[in-house]
């Protein structure tokens, strides 16, 4: 058992004899394992400290179910976990023995979005105490997440989703520090995200689920999903995914639950204008699971559905999804497997990474199920007013379903980084990327890049302000000092790292601010001191006095700046910071020099 998993399992030891006799769970009248959720007819869900008294009662009673806490909210509160396996494996290395797969699943991320809480706990108790589903437990073993966010959970009140129908009361979108943790994925400031990435990088998921409610349009849809097959992911792992999604839709449809991928219009609002695919950042759940090659899926319960509804079907989908995991259970690790090789191979960084994609206006023609609508404009607000019936509507659509790779990157052998960016290369570890450091010193030519044109976003964005920029890349010899970080692309979770470390990347570390500090400047000079070097320097060089003559030509803003122009001179003299906006992180392109490196763990 991993330290601090602190798990009740005094209180089933004489169940655990039993079970072991008899290979089964103990069944249990359904009737007093209702949920708050049930007990309300489906009007109501619980509070936190209801949820975790649901979640222990599990525990203490099923042997296939432990109950643990991943981490700590910045408000003190547990985020609550639950394993269950039917032979009563709870530790990865245990369950990786069994050849099980692993499933994922998180609730309350937007803890106002609570479907998955409420249908995951029913399914758990079906699958163990009540025994309803016994089999369904035989090749997966489940990480339940009820409650993500749960700071955000205990702001509860009617008011907080003011585009859904129930329940009654509710949690809030965002933590306690006023972060969406569906966008910290890669980034992982937040501490509660910092805690589920030791649970993922531990257990290394093989399916993973993020429960969500959408906003957004009127359709008949009770579900929609969002998948990562349009080229983030490795083309194993890839195709299963689309053959699962193959699979859980007939599924879906037999249970009565017909499904959409995830509604973006061309138009927002305008069902007409046809719907739009995307490829998710790693910043989002799904988006974040592909690059380890895992596929992510996001549901979407339609939030005008009554709340009832919205948690039947997610507890459908997530039973339908357990059917298929125990039947190809092999075949996705398999594929997993194989995109993990291929990554860590010599094969992987010999074509570009795509780093980010943009839709396509190739389209096919789909059936939309909606409904009847008309838009009239607003008297009140002067804009688009879409007005939905209860008419049921078949729509023909075009689907634009086809994304082309818009960023790229060609990857080094190596990253190198100095360890003055401690932040860096331990969120780096925290995400599984494997880091060795240098013993010594030492002196290499690397690749690397010197950023311009920076901006920075006025309005902060989840506690940052992201900058945008243009980059030259360059060729230099630098000296990186003992325990600089070494990170060899051939592994694993190379992905990942590359997402992090390459400029360009939608959710680089760049984007994000946490290199920001060689953006500023620290030294600078007095005019007294640059108008006589700057006499002195046209003195000595023609071919400047000629540039010079020439910029303030073609350049009347320049010529009449007096600051801008003891600046040029400035930046050409051997004290200027040659390290401003220059990337401390440095490409090694040589695989030579990457095995002569001094490094240790």
């Amino acid at each position: 058992m991993r330290p601090g998993m602190n798990i009740n399992i005094l209180g089933c030891f004489w169940l655990i004899g039993f079970t072991c006799l008899t290979g089964s769970p103990v069944p249990a009248s359904a009737d007093e394992w209702q949920t708050d959720f049930e007990k309300s007819h489906g009007s109501q869900t619980p509070r936190y400290e209801a949820t975790i008294e649901y979640c222990q009662r599990l525990a203490d009673t099923s042997p296939q179910v432990v109950y643990s806490e991943l981490g700590i909210s910045p408000q003190g509160r547990g985020l609550p976990l639950l394993i269950a396996d039917k032979l009563g494996h709870f530790t990865p290395e245990d369950v990786r023995k069994t050849n099980n797969a692993v499933l994922l699943v998180e609730a309350c991320i937007h803890a106002g979005e609570c479907c998955g809480k409420d249908a995951g706990l029913m399914l758990l108790r079906d699958l163990t105490v009540t025994a309803r589903y016994p089999e369904l437990l035989d090749h997966v073993t489940i990480l339940f997440i009820p409650i993500f966010n749960v700071d955000g959970h205990e702001r509860f009140g009617p008011f907080n989703r003011i585009n859904q129908n129930g329940p009654e009361e509710m949690g809030w979108r965002v933590t306690a520090q006023n972060l969406n943790l569906n966008r910290d994925f890669l980034k992982s400031d937040t501490p509660e995200m910092q805690a589920w990435l030791k649970l993922f990088v531990a257990w290394r998921p093989d399916f993973f689920v993020d429960i969500h409610s959408t906003d957004g349009a009127d359709y008949q849809y009770t579900l929609t999903y969002s998948m990562e097959i349009h080229g983030n992911m490795h083309p194993a792992p890839t195709a299963w995914t689309k053959r699962y999604l193959g699979r859980v839709e007939k599924l879906m449809a037999a249970a009565g639950y017909p499904l959409s991928p995830y509604v973006v219009f061309k138009r927002w609002h305008d069902p007409r204008s046809g719907l739009v695919s995307w490829v998710a950042s790693p910043r989002l759940s799904q988006g974040y699971a592909a690059l380890h090659d895992v596929p992510g899926l996001l549901i979407e319960a339609h939030m005008l559905k009554p709340y009832q509804e919205r948690v039947d079907a997610t507890y459908q989908m997530l039973l339908q999804t357990l059917v298929i995991l125990n039947e190809e259970h092999l075949q996705l690790q398999q594929a997993i497997a194989q995109a993990a090789s291929q990554t860590a191979s010599d094969t992987f960084r010999r074509v570009p990474l795509p780093l980010d994609f943009e839709v396509t206006e190739d389209s096919v023609t789909v059936d939309f199920l909606g409904y009847e609508y008309d838009v009239v404009e607003s008297e009140i607000s002067g804009g688009d007013w879409f007005r939905y019936s209860d008419r049921p509507m078949v729509y023909k659509v075009p689907f634009f379903n086809r994304q082309r790779v818009s960023v790229e990157a060609e990857l080094p052998e190596a990253y190198i980084i100095p360890p003055a960016w401690a932040v860096v290369i331990e969120r780096l570890k925290s995400h599984g990327v494997g880091v060795k450091r240098l013993r010594e010193p030492f002196t290499l030519r690397v690749r690397s890049c010197k950023f311009w044109d920076l901006s920075w976003q006025q309005q902060p964005y989840e506690g940052r302000h992201p900058v945008r920029f243009q980059m030259d890349m360059l060729q230099e010899e630098r000296v990186y000092p003992a325990g600089s970080a070494v990170i060899d692309i051939r592994q694993p979770a190379a992905k990942v790292a590359a997402h992090i470390l390459e400029p360009q990347a939608p959710d680089s570390y760049a984007h994000w601010g946490f290199f920001d500090a060689v953006f500023s400047r620290v030294e600078y000079f007095e005019s007294y001191v640059m108008e006589k070097m700057a006499r002195a320097m046209l003195a000595d060089d023609p071919d400047l006095r000629r540039e010079f003559e020439e910029l303030k030509v073609s350049d009347a803003e320049f010529a009449a700046n007096p600051r801008a122009i003891l600046n040029w001179f400035y930046k050409r003299t051997p004290y200027y910071d040659f390290k401003h906006n220059v990337y401390p992180v440095g490409w090694i392109d040589d695989r030579a020099i990457v095995e002569q490196l001094p490094l240790v763990e």
